[in-house]
């Protein structure tokens, strides 16, 4: 098992660099936004990028679920090229319907999401932007079907290197605003597809599985329908913001949820990246349930002293990158927020059980339900709390959807996870962020000092509290003896990334 968890952190590590040149230029082209457009501006920025989160889901119709099942499946022996044309023929011929369908209508959308039919050309190019990605999920996933993170960072980096280059030149020196960010997005999508163009073809085999995409498509409805719920639940904060405030609350919502969305985006993609593979590979080996048990500890012990580390800076952050003094309260919502994303991790991973039993139709019905309940919670905790209880609300209800998934998929694949241990972790770490927040009105030096010892005595508080095993804390001396050693450090980074 020692081996798997070397081969997924070293496999994490790859993805990560691919998934941070994806996500690098939204990150550091948000002091260009925050000096260029107002709060009101960043809202409407912020609308349309949870609008084109919404494009994506409906229209993707969960068929890289599907890919990801079958592609292992003994039924699709000997057709696994076949079977990468079909579906990827198939997203295309859906995306090109949904484009010509939604160009009649982008005014009234216009009118409906952003209260004016000024931005319905924004809205296409979000569309084009949108669409585009959906066309590169297919053979982004067989990238990782086929365990090749090199050539995804690859792609990856030439995507950044055009995506952030166009996008500089039309928002800071053309000045167009948030339309030169989707010219950036388009030409970015269009240089990814360019480098994996002959990857992708070598991988066909241009014969139509008919009645695998018919079996495909059942068990993506279920998958469907939860997906688009998830979207919702994800997305209702910023349109219920909109419809009790104004667009400015959206803006200075949607810049601290993009800094604290760092968490998804450059640490959790990236494992998961890594670990969706390895869960369906593992699925009928032995030991496996044992694996799962220990990914979901590990798991959110590494997440956690980052969101940690979040939350503690979280003041220092939003300051950093904000150009204006109207960005600065963003960083009240950091604590939810990264709760939120952490509960929506230790979701994932507790969905294995459903996974891998097919039982497709029961995430559904807990993403239904958590959507219901978060659009609730929006209702009564955002008039009340404005942005923070729009934060605490995603907050509440992510913690409600792992609870939930946690519940039905113990109920047909029992694994045992180690609930206590996990349960130590989110208090630890809740207990020193409001420990953190004591000193937020020191100075800048003493700051940072006192709050990078809080962050520091995070693992030896765990240690306190009985929180590691025995052979855990071996596994950690050895570790220290082992990388402490700077004449060993090239033979040791050597030794993770071989093969």
């Amino acid at each position: 098992m020692l081996a798997d968890f070397r081969k997924l952190f070293r496999q994490s590590v790859i993805y990560g660099l691919g998934t941070l040149s994806t996500k690098l230029a939204g990150f550091v082209l948000i002091p260009l936004y925050t000096r260029s457009f107002s709060v009101s501006q960043f809202g409407v920025l912020g609308l349309l990028e949870v609008s084109a989160a919404v494009v994506m889901s409906f229209f993707g119709l969960s068929l890289y679920s599907a890919f990801f099942r079958w592609y292992w499946d003994k039924n699709s022996a000997g057709k696994k090229e076949s079977l990468f044309f079909t579906v990827t023929l198939f997203q295309i011929g859906v995306v090109l319907v949904a484009y010509f369908a939604a160009l009649p209508f982008l005014k009234s959308l216009s009118i409906l999401i952003l209260d004016s039919p000024d931005y319905s050309n924004l809205l296409q190019l979000m569309l084009i932007s949108a669409l585009l990605q959906l066309v590169l999920v297919m053979p982004n996933t067989l990238l990782r079907l086929q365990e090749k993170p090199w050539l995804f960072t690859l792609a990856n980096l030439v995507q950044l290197v055009f995506s952030l280059t166009v996008t500089v030149y039309y928002v800071a020196f053309r000045h167009t605003g948030i339309e030169g960010i989707y010219y950036g997005q388009i030409v970015g999508s269009l240089a990814f597809a360019s480098v994996l163009i002959r990857f992708t073809l070598r991988n066909m085999n241009f014969k139509f599985e008919t009645v695998l995409l018919r079996e495909m498509l059942a068990y993506c409805l279920p998958l469907f329908m939860s997906g688009v719920a998830l979207v919702m639940l994800n997305v209702t904060d910023r349109y219920s913001i909109k419809y009790f405030g104004k667009m400015a609350d959206v803006g200075l919502y949607s810049y601290g949820f993009k800094l604290a969305n760092v968490l998804n985006v450059f640490l959790i993609t990236s494992i998961n990246f890594a670990i969706q593979p390895m869960i369906f590979r593992m699925m009928n080996a032995p030991g496996n349930k044992r694996f799962y048990a220990k990914l979901l500890t590990y798991y959110t012990f590494g997440t956690m002293i980052f969101g940690l580390a979040m939350m503690v800076y979280g003041m220092e952050i939003a300051r950093l990158f904000a150009r204006r003094v109207e960005y600065y309260d963003a960083w009240y919502i950091f604590p939810f927020i990264i709760y939120s994303i952490v509960f929506g991790m230790m979701k994932d991973v507790a969905t294995t059980g459903l996974s891998i039993s097919k039982k497709t139709k029961v995430i559904a019905f807990t993403v239904a339900v958590t959507a219901f309940l978060n659009l609730i919670l929006n209702s009564l905790l955002i008039p009340l709390l404005g942005n923070q209880g729009a934060a605490l609300s995603k907050m509440l209800s992510m913690l409600v959807f792992f609870a939930l998934t946690m519940y039905y998929a113990q109920k047909v694949y029992p694994i045992p996870y180690e609930i206590k241990r996990i349960t130590l972790l989110l208090l630890a770490s809740a207990g020193l962020y409001l420990l953190s927040l004591l000193f937020n009105s020191w100075g800048l030096f003493p700051r940072l000092v006192i709050k990078s010892l809080v962050i520091l005595i995070f693992p030896f508080v765990l240690h306190l509290c009985g929180f590691y095993e025995t052979v855990e804390l071996e596994r950690i001396k050895g570790g220290w003896k082992k990388w402490s050693d700077p004449v060993g450090l090239p033979k040791n980074l050597k030794r993770i990334f071989r093969n």
